[in-house]
């Protein structure tokens, strides 16, 4: 794995922005209009426009936990072929909730992003944990 080029990291990087800035629409735009998720629990196609309407409900969960931020704190880039690369990544979501301490979770997670068209698609993410099962633990999640 390498450090990512000027291209992976721009992308990356608006791709925080748009997560912290809550634009469904921007975000929706970095993913090919069908895509993998894979995670613990197992794989599925994914087509945008249930991915669109999933972003603003899975937003408001995590408001109501006290989500103040997600920051991209890692990112390296390894080179698949011409057109396509993985971005291993890793974010540091930042939760605090009135009356607690603030608390810092680390999701890490994979891409492969297609680099062949006019801008670059993700057409495959892995959640490498369950973070439900990781904010439960950490008891920011109670049911």
């Amino acid at each position: 794995m390498h450090q990512p080029s000027e291209a992976i990291e721009r992308f990356f990087r608006t791709f925080e922005s748009n997560t912290n800035s809550d634009n469904v629409a921007a975000t929706v735009s970095l993913f090919a209009d069908v895509f993998m998720a894979a995670s613990p629990q197992g794989a599925q196609a994914v087509r945008g426009g249930d991915f669109a309407l999933a972003l603003p409900r899975k937003k408001q969960l995590f408001d109501s936990l006290g989500c103040r931020s997600t920051e991209l704190v890692t990112l390296t880039e390894t080179r698949l072929d011409a057109r396509y690369t993985m971005a291993s990544t890793q974010w540091k979501m930042t939760f605090a909730r009135s009356g607690s301490e603030t608390q810092d979770v680390v999701a890490e997670s994979v891409y492969i992003v297609d680099t062949g068209g006019v801008e670059p698609k993700i057409v495959f993410y892995l959640a490498n944990q369950d973070l439900m099962q990781v904010l439960k633990e950490r008891g920011l999640l109670t049911t």
